[in-house]
C-alpha cells in the first residue's frame, strides 16, 4: 500500500486524521527508526480498527504514551504507524467508597492523581516522570517508585484490564472491584510487556486514601556496610515504613540539593560536611562534593512515613531512635516543602536530568535482587567507577531489592568509555542473584549492542517467545523491541 493509501485508510478509521510532516515524523523516531504514520484515536473502538488494519496488513504498530521510555529496550525491527494514546485520556468511572477508579491507558499519571485527588484517594504509584508518563506507558514497562516498599508494583494496583490485541481484538481481564477473580490473571502478563502483547486501552485500579501527614528521615552513615545494617534493623522493627531508601555519596548530594530547593543557589552544589534542615524542618543545604565521585564515603539511609499524624510521629521517632542505635552520624527530620521535594527527587532518580552540575547525559541500568545483595552492588559500582574514572550515584529501594544507578561523566560518554563501562556492567549482572535482573535503560545503541539490554532471562526467553507468537504471531506490536 502507498503512503497516500494508507493515509486514506487511516483517515477513515481515526477521526479528524491529517498526515504528520516529516519534521513531526522524524521526531517520533525510536531509537533512529521513523514511521510513516502517526495517529491519535479518541475512543477504544478507533484504537481497535488501526490495529486490525495494521495487522490485516503487515504494519508494525508502535504504541505511545507520554514518550517518557522510548528508549527503553531494542530499537523496533519495524516502526510503520505510531498510535498516540494522547486522546483516551479519561477517568471513566471513580468509586470512593469502593476505593476504585476506572481509566482510559492514556491519563497522565499527574492528571489521574489530580482527578482522584478531588474525591480524597490517589494511585499509590510513583514511577520516574511522574508528570508526563501516562498510566499506559507506566504499566507497559511495570515502572514504579519508592512507595512499592508498602504499596507494592502495578500488577499489585490493577484489578482488571480492557486490552486491544494485535489482531484488533478487545478482551477484558479482571475485574472492576477488589475481589478474587477466576481464570488466569492475565492482568499481570500485561504490565511490563512493553506493549508487545496488546495495548492497555483501559485499566480498574485500586486505590488509597490520602494521607494527612507525611515525614521523612535521612539518616547520615560512614559506609555501605553500616547503611545496610541500618535498613535490616529498620525492616525487622514494627516500624512499616512507606517507603526505605539507600542512596550512594554523589545521591546524597543530589537529595541534599533538592531538599535545599531552588533558593538555595549554588549552594546545592557547594560541599559541605553534612545535611542539616532549618529549625523548621522546610529546608537543607547540600552535602558531599559533585564531581566523578565524592571523596566520603558517606551513604544516607532514608525512611518515609505516610500516614496520621499520630502514626507519622510515632514511626519517625522510633525510626530516629533505630538511627542512632545503628551509628547514624546526623538524622535529619522534614516535612513540608523539604519533605514533597526530596520525595520527588527520589521518584525522578536515575531520570529527570537529575546529575550533579557540569555533568553529561548519563547511561542509567535498573537492577532487581534480594535486599541481601544491595551492598555487594554498591561496593562493585563503586569500585568500578574509580577504576574508569567515572562517576556513579545510586539509589536502593532497598526492601525490594531494587537499585536504580546512573554512570556519567563531563560531557557525553566516548567511544573509548564504552568497552570499561561494558566491563562494568556484565560485573555487576554476574552479582545479581540467580533470579535477579539487571537491565540497561538508557544508554548509546554502540553499548546496548555491546552488553544487550535485558541480560540474563534465567532460562525463560523461550517462555516470552511463545507468548509473543502466541498473541502476536504477525509481529504486530513493537517487533523487537522485547522478543522478536
Amino acid at each position: 500500500m502507498s503512503d497516500e493509501a494508507l493515509h486514506s485508510r487511516l483517515g477513515s478509521l481515526v477521526e479528524g486524521y491529517a498526515p504528520a510532516s516529516r519534521e513531526a515524523l522524524a521526531s517520533l523516531a525510536v531509537e533512529g527508526v521513523v514511521p510513516s504514520a502517526v495517529v491519535a484515536p479518541g475512543s477504544v473502538e478507533s484504537l481497535a480498527a488501526t490495529v486490525q488494519m495494521a495487522s490485516e496488513l503487515g504494519y508494525a504498530v508502535i504504541p505511545r504514551g507520554g514518550g517518557t521510555k522510548m528508549d527503553f529496550g531494542h530499537p523496533p525491527s519495524r516502526a510503520d504507524i505510531v498510535v498516540s494514546m494522547e486522546r483516551l485520556n479519561r477517568i471513566v468511572a471513580h468509586e470512593p467508597a469502593d476505593q476504585t477508579a476506572t481509566v482510559e491507558a492514556g491519563i497522565t499519571m499527574a492528571g489521574l492523581q489530580a482527578g482522584l485527588g478531588k474525591r480524597g484517594q490517589f494511585l499509590p504509584l510513583d514511577p520516574p516522570h511522574g508528570d508526563a508518563g501516562t498510566l499506559g506507558g507506566v504499566l507497559a514497562t511495570n515502572a514504579s517508585g519508592v512507595l512499592r516498599t508498602s504499596f507494592g508494583t502495578a500488577r499489585d494496583l490493577v484489578i482488571g484490564a480492557r486490552v486491544v490485541q494485535a489482531d484488533g481484538t478487545v478482551v477484558r481481564s479482571g475485574g472492576q472491584v477488589v475481589k478474587n477473580v477466576a481464570g488466569y490473571d492475565l492482568n499481570k502478563m500485561y504490565i511490563g510487556s512493553f506493549g508487545t502483547l496488546g495495548i492497555l486501552a483501559e485499566v480498574n485500579l485500586k486505590l488509597q486514601p490520602l494521607p494527612s501527614a507525611g515525614r521523612l528521615l535521612i539518616g547520615t552513615m560512614a559506609g555501605i556496610g553500616e547503611a545496610a545494617e541500618c535498613a535490616f534493623r529498620i525492616m525487622d522493627s514494627e516500624i512499616m515504613p512507606s517507603f526505605l531508601e539507600v542512596a550512594s555519596p554523589a545521591t546524597r548530594a543530589i537529595l541534599g540539593g533538592a531538599a535545599a530547593g531552588p533558593e538555595a543557589g549554588s549552594r546545592a552544589d557547594a560541599g559541605g560536611d553534612s545535611l542539616r534542615a532549618d529549625a523548621a524542618g522546610a529546608g537543607s543545604r547540600a552535602i558531599g562534593g559533585v564531581g566523578y565521585l565524592p571523596d566520603h564515603q558517606d551513604v544516607a539511609v532514608v525512611a518515609g512515613m505516610i500516614g496520621t499524624k499520630e502514626t507519622v510521629g510515632w514511626q519517625a521517632g522510633e525510626c530516629e531512635r533505630l538511627f542512632r542505635d545503628t551509628g547514624a552520624a546526623d538524622v535529619i527530620h522534614m516535612d513540608g516543602e523539604a519533605y514533597g521535594r526530596v520525595l520527588d527527587a527520589m521518584r525522578a532518580f536515575p531520570g529527570g536530568g537529575l546529575l550533579p552540575p557540569g555533568m553529561g547525559p548519563g547511561v542509567t541500568c535498573r537492577a532487581g535482587v534480594t535486599p541481601d545483595g544491595v551492598e555487594a552492588l554498591f561496593r562493585l559500582a563503586d569500585e568500578g567507577c574509580r577504576r574508569l574514572s567515572i562517576g556513579c550515584g545510586l539509589l536502593s529501594h532497598f526492601a525490594s531489592g531494587h537499585v536504580a544507578f546512573v554512570f556519567y561523566r563531563d560531557g557525553t560518554f566516548r567511544e573509548s568509555d564504552l568497552d570499561g563501562l561494558a566491563s562494568l556492567i556484565e560485573t555487576l549482572r554476574n552479582a545479581s542473584d540467580e533470579l535477579g535482573v539487571f537491565v540497561v535503560e538508557h544508554a548509546p545503541a554502540a553499548l546496548k549492542e555491546r552488553v544487550g539490554v535485558w541480560g540474563s532471562t534465567h532460562g525463560n526467553r523461550h517462555l516470552m517467545e511463545m507468548l509473543k507468537n502466541r498473541f502476536d504471531p504477525k509481529g504486530t506490536l513493537n517487533p523487537g523491541r522485547f522478543v522478536d
